[in-house]
């Protein structure tokens, strides 16, 4: 049996359970926003379907949820409804890998590919969370239709509850923006918002609903806390695209991190931020170049041979600057990284020396450090990009004006892209885009494609600021291959690269139908989204471009790992299915 609160402490009771509902359903949007950003990106796509979804669960709840405490309203169904939102999200950490797996690899019949691709977060989004917004939205409502007993308070009870519900979305923002995500693992969060709303409804629930929650607490706790192996780990890409040991794993600032012991060589480690490989080392010699790409960066000491003062926008794993730092003693190196979260791992697991006399840290954004700081550089290499995410602001004119004005005479650049070297394939209309903006401040751009054999590949862009080039010359002198073999061959260079064979003319890359990027017009999204509908990883590419995840195994051990806790969800809903039926359909509201 269970006792409605009286009359005097209705109100209260309420209140305190609209606020909790306030609570779950902000923290319930941003915390789902990690599992979404690692396979579809940090777009406005991504935000959009977000927001979106979360809106008009919330609303077709409201218009529902009023007209069901219209009929009948009672205390019981009310907690009815909070319980089956916490039940829903409860399971949420259990099947979020499974249905954003699937409608990442769904193909949707769109007009382009990149609508498609935008629809898929859209329907992995609505899959996830407009069951529990929905049913969130109708708390609200029907608290208010509870609350009154005469129409001259509505007003003050209807704004009361709302603004106690405004209230708790905004403890449930910064809470979980500031404490939680920074400290708990996102299944973790999501588990324990499920399991807030399964206990507070149960101040007007039944016996039965009680005996499910304290199931829930006891056998999806082990599994979730306890038993690694009953976890799908909320980012998938480590059943099918990490060969190798997990060693650490958090929620940064920015990104979902993962250190990966054994990736492709027993003696690798590796650095994946959101999915994607983004540093490599090897542990016996871990100031070596491993990453193809990043064996493009010396280039720079070719082009400016007199190079002192070197800026790297983008650290990650810290392989460019340590390589610079043993390669050239003379050299100072300064690293903008916008996570500190990142330099602290390169620190434990790369072997970051941050002593280093000549070694500069900061961690602020790349362009905001370079607005603020009045030193020039000989050479500046940008490491900002990767292939499901790119700062629109650090690919815009105005961007490469203030680049242009931070280097020393015969300064260089050297710019990290993604895309395809064949000017026809829609994947390379993001560096032919960025391409063409550099062109408007640097009137020489070099071309440099990383690796032939695969279509979407590295593509560095390598510029200098000449005292005959620039934005005061219209005639700049040209490097041509044979100047480039013999710079490369009268340098101290041990890189095992011949650059000029790698060297594209870059007159003979398209630009004219792609835009000119600038700080208001940069639609980075749409010329990104063909390089992240892929599912595969860059350096994991073969010949035949064949997605991993369809040549490994992980999708079996997938489906055995992870059946007891699916099992049980179902479980779980049948009972309480029943139990809904009891509640508003077979039994009238007890009398007091």
């Amino acid at each position: 049996m269970f006792l409605k609160p009286a009359a005097s402490s209705l109100h209260i009771v309420l209140l305190v359970l609209v606020f909790i509902a306030g609570i779950a359903t902000m923290s319930l949007e941003f915390a789902a926003s990690r599992l979404l950003t690692p396979v579809f990106g940090s777009s406005i796509y991504t935000w959009g379907s977000l927001i979106g979804v979360v809106l008009v669960g919330l609303s077709m709840g409201y218009h529902v949820g009023g007209r069901l405490a219209d009929k009948n309203p009672d205390f019981e169904k009310f907690c009815s409804i909070l319980f089956s939102s916490g039940l829903y999200i409860v399971f949420i950490p259990f099947i979020s890998s499974s249905v954003i797996d699937f409608t990442s690899t769904i193909k949707l019949d769109m007009p382009s590919e990149n609508d498609g691709n935008n629809l898929n977060s859209l329907v992995a989004t609505f899959i996830l969370l407009a069951i529990p917004t929905f049913l969130l939205g109708m708390i609200s409502p029907y608290a208010i239709k509870l609350a009154t007993k005469t129409l001259d308070r509505l007003g003050n009870i209807s704004g009361n509850l709302y603004s106690v519900a405004t209230i708790g979305s905004i403890a449930g923002t910064f809470v979980t923006v500031f404490v939680l995500i920074p400290v708990f693992e996102i299944n973790h969060i999501m588990y324990g918002l499920g399991v807030l709303l399964l206990s507070s409804s149960l101040v007007g629930l039944r016996i039965v609903p009680k005996i499910l929650v304290f199931s829930i607490i006891i056998v999806l706790s082990y599994s979730l806390v306890f038993d690694d192996s009953q976890i799908i780990s909320l980012d998938f890409h480590n059943v099918h695209f990490y060969p190798g040991k997990l060693i650490h794993e958090a929620e940064t600032l920015y990104s979902h991190l993962d250190v990966i012991d054994n990736y492709n060589s027993i003696n690798n480690r590796a650095l994946f931020l959101n999915g994607y490989l983004h540093s490599e080392m090897d542990k016996d010699n871990p100031n070596d170049l491993v990453v193809d790409y990043t064996k493009f960066f010396p280039l720079g000491m070719i082009l400016n041979n007199d190079a002192k003062k070197v800026l790297f926008i983008g650290g990650g794993g810290f392989s460019g600057p340590k390589y610079f730092l043993q390669s050239y003693p003379n050299v100072s190196v300064d690293v903008v990284e916008i996570d500190p979260a990142v330099v602290e791992v390169a620190k434990e697991y790369f072997y970051l020396d941050d002593t280093n006399p000549n070694l500069r840290i900061f961690t602020q954004d790349g362009r905001e450090f370079l607005a603020n700081h009045q030193e020039k550089y000989d050479l500046i290499i940008l490491d900002a990009f990767s292939k499901s995410y790119v700062p629109f602001h650090l690919m815009t004119i105005e961007f490469y004006n203030i680049l242009y004005n931070k280097l020393n005479p015969g300064g260089v650049i050297i710019s990290n892209h993604i895309g395809s070297p064949n000017s026809n394939q829609d994947t390379s209309n993001l560096y032919r885009a960025n391409l063409k903006t550099m062109l408007d401040v640097f009137p020489i751009v070099y071309v440099f494609p990383t690796d032939y054999s695969k279509s979407i590949q590295n593509i560095i862009l390598a510029t200098i600021k000449s005292e005959n080039s620039g934005q005061d010359s219209n005639s700049p002198n040209r490097l041509e291959k044979e100047e480039l073999v013999q710079l490369q061959e009268n340098s101290s260079l041990t890189i095992d690269v011949n650059y000029a064979d790698y060297l594209l003319e870059s007159s003979k890359v398209k630009t004219d139908d792609v835009p000119l990027l600038t700080d208001q017009y940069a639609p980075v999204e749409s010329l990104l989204n063909p390089l992240s509908s892929k599912p595969y990883s860059i350096e994991e590419q073969d010949n035949s471009n064949t997605p991993i995840n369809e040549k490994e195994t992980g999708i079996d051990s997938f489906r055995i790992t992870f059946s007891f806790p699916i099992a049980f969800m179902a479980i779980m809903l049948i009972v309480w299915g029943f139990s809904l039926n009891f509640i508003w359909k077979n039994k009238n509201a007890p009398k007091q």
